[in-house]
């Protein structure tokens, strides 16, 4: 593991230990209780994505083998007997596969703001591999909870011209990043669904997606038939175009996006960097999309 990657662990389970408690290292199984695997119930609006193909798979033959070594954490709701999972959402999924009757529970009451927290933070604890809607959601989550709790104010400069520390560089903070990588990841949930999924399956690039998340539904309904239907490649310098005409008149037209997109002048110029030179710097298990936003966000922040 990197150490990026170590000190964000760590960090994260700094953040959840302040949350829940720390465990009684003489007592580490009076807070876990066997739970009935039905009873425990998906978070709602879970931003993570159920593990499928040879993640679950391993996932299942794992707990087969060694049985679920980590309990879960979940929260208790108000009149019902059933359970709100915060943590574990792939481990209960997998034992709901396997058959097994009952899963180790850590059952913490926590309100909805805390709830969130907990649910982003852990799984940004126990992964690295996160396709972008995920973050997206998952740092939304987190910056809503910190503004409705009141910690932070999402501003730069308040009244008196003091310097004051926003909620996005809190989530920023939490998570190893920079606030201007947290403000685009976030603007990623502007995006109609069909052009969000297409930022997952890398078909519509990350920087260009941020621009157009500017633009309204029905502007991105067209763009989205575009790219589906003639399979489209749009570039940051389009889409800052169309994110500048439709400031200056409105919902785009077919007509106006077509001009955009076709637009001949467009340099051509690219710049190739070998993967193989520079994923040595990087977590083995990283994809592709990430090294390169890293890449970006790196420039940006460097003084060079």
């Amino acid at each position: 593991m990197s150490k990026l990657n170590l000190n964000k662990k760590l960090k994260g389970q700094d953040l959840i230990s302040d949350i829940i408690g720390k465990p009684d290292l003489n007592n580490n199984d009076k807070d876990i209780k066997q739970v009935k695997t039905y009873l425990l119930i998906p978070f709602k609006n879970h931003p993570f994505k159920l593990y499928e193909g040879d993640k679950l798979n391993d996932m299942v033959e794992s707990i087969k083998e060694y049985g679920i070594l980590s309990p879960v954490i979940a929260r208790e709701i108000e009149n019902k007997e059933e359970l709100e999972l915060l943590s574990g959402h792939n481990r209960v999924n997998a034992a709901k596969i396997i058959g097994l009757e009952t899963v180790p529970t850590i059952i913490k009451n926590v309100d909805d703001d805390t709830a969130q927290i907990i649910v982003a933070e852990a799984n940004f604890m126990q992964r690295q591999d996160f396709l972008p809607s995920e973050r997206a959601k998952a740092y939304k989550m987190q910056l809503d909870a910190l503004k409705r709790q009141g910690k932070k104010k999402d501003i730069d400069i308040c009244s008196i011209g003091t310097y004051v520390e926003t909620s996005r560089e809190e989530v920023a903070k939490n998570n190893d990043t920079s606030a201007s990588q947290i403000r685009r990841y976030i603007r990623l949930n502007y995006l109609i669904d069909e052009l969000l999924d297409m930022v997952d399956k890398n078909i519509l690039a990350f920087r260009p997606s941020i621009e157009i998340s500017y633009l309204s539904s029905e502007s991105q309904k067209i763009i989205e038939s575009l790219i589906r239907n003639q399979n489209i490649k749009i570039s940051l310098k389009q889409a800052e175009t169309l994110k500048i005409k439709e400031g200056e008149i409105g919902q785009l037209s077919l007509e106006v996006i077509l001009e955009v997109l076709s637009d001949k002048n467009k340099s051509n110029k690219k710049i190739a960097i070998p993967l193989a030179k520079i994923k040595k710097y990087f977590d083995k298990d990283i994809c592709e999309d990430e090294i390169i936003n890293k890449i970006i966000e790196l420039l940006e922040t460097s003084s060079y």
